[in-house]
């Protein structure tokens, strides 16, 4: 989720050429039983030819696949979660304050190091970073202590991309293409706009009038990702698959202020309520909304991208006819 209704719509896509493609795609759904996929569907045929799937904006549902190929490399012991990104990051970081304002020349300010000596990679994956959601018009600064309470922060998975890309060598694209996309099959999905993407990409809504939608020509791991249902749903069923993983995942989950029975782990929400602990996350793109949620005791799972930015009270009511329960993680305000 880009998560801020002021973000720029900047770098618009063509809306009449991608309408004529996708005349009634709204919405695309892909459930998962005891991690399998056994269920997909769409409000029209939301692909450019028979058989084909519609891409969607997934927004923030970018931030738990950005998690995971974080600690895939923890769990090879090539990061250590703990340790402080002023070790991690020799040459420090640099931070872009017009990060949406796509076609515009960047304006940066250098991080200072005594910041990034009091942040880890836990602190960015927990969103206890105390960094702000985003930081578009000055400098990078900390509003409150790390680790001492939870908020959500794209600048905290922007920074960790950083990071990524500085461990590995690798942009997120193509990290993300070697150990998710390629493995897993996920043909539909990549984080930058290209032209498999463009080729099925739904246009985005709002109250039945095509917007403008931000066209990503570089990666931003915190709501970038373009991606189909059942891609989603593959990159789902592979996390309820790894024991380790989930391990991770749900590790000292963190309160989520003023909101009983949810928490923040390492990437995904997690809601504990009624003897069953679910993992979700929801997305926020201008034309877009998506939501996503998996029971870690029957491994039962759904994801549902919607091309409208009034998809979220259908992307909840599906969410909770497939995982039926009172679900608090829904009501937060964030999650609209």
């Amino acid at each position: 989720m880009l998560g801020s209704p002021c973000i720029a719509r900047s770098a618009p896509i063509d809306p009449i050429e991608t309408a004529a493609a996708h005349p009634a795609c709204t919405f695309a759904i892909a459930a998962l039983q005891r991690s399998k996929l056994v269920h997909t569907a769409d409000s029209q045929a939301c692909g450019p030819t028979s058989g084909s799937p519609g891409i969607f904006q997934a927004a923030s549902l970018s931030k738990p696949v950005v998690a995971t190929l974080a600690l895939k490399l923890a769990s090879r012991g090539q990061l250590d979660l703990d340790r402080s990104l002023d070790e991690l990051l020799p040459e420090g970081y640099v931070h872009r304050q017009n990060l949406f304002d796509l076609r515009a020349a960047p304006i940066v300010d250098k991080v200072p190091r005594d910041l990034l000596q009091r942040l880890t990679t836990r602190m960015l994956l927990s969103h206890t970073s105390g960094l702000p959601n985003w930081s578009a018009t000055s400098a990078l600064q900390l509003g409150f202590e790390p680790g001492t309470r939870w908020q959500y922060s794209g600048e905290g998975f922007v920074l960790l991309q950083h990071l990524l890309h500085t461990l590995t060598g690798k942009p997120l694209q193509e990290l993300a293409s070697t150990e998710l996309f390629e493995p897993l099959g996920m043909q539909d999905s990549a984080f930058k706009l290209t032209s498999r993407i463009a080729a099925s990409l739904v246009p985005g809504r709002s109250d039945s009038r095509l917007v403008h939608p931000l066209r990503f020509p570089f990666e931003i791991a915190s709501g970038s990702l373009y991606t189909s249902a059942a891609d989603y749903a593959r990159f789902m069923s592979s996390v309820l698959a790894d024991e380790r993983m989930i391990s991770l995942v749900t590790q000292k989950p963190v309160p989520v202020p003023q909101v009983a029975d949810v928490f923040w782990g390492l990437g995904w929400g997690i809601e504990q309520l009624g003897g069953h602990t679910h993992i979700w996350h929801w997305g926020s793109n201008p034309g877009f909304r998506a939501l996503a949620m998996a029971d870690l005791d029957t491994k039962d799972a759904i994801v549902v991208l919607t091309a409208t930015e009034e998809g979220m009270p259908l992307a909840k009511s599906r969410v909770r006819a497939t995982l039926p329960g009172p679900h608090p993680a829904l009501d937060l305000p964030l999650v609209r």
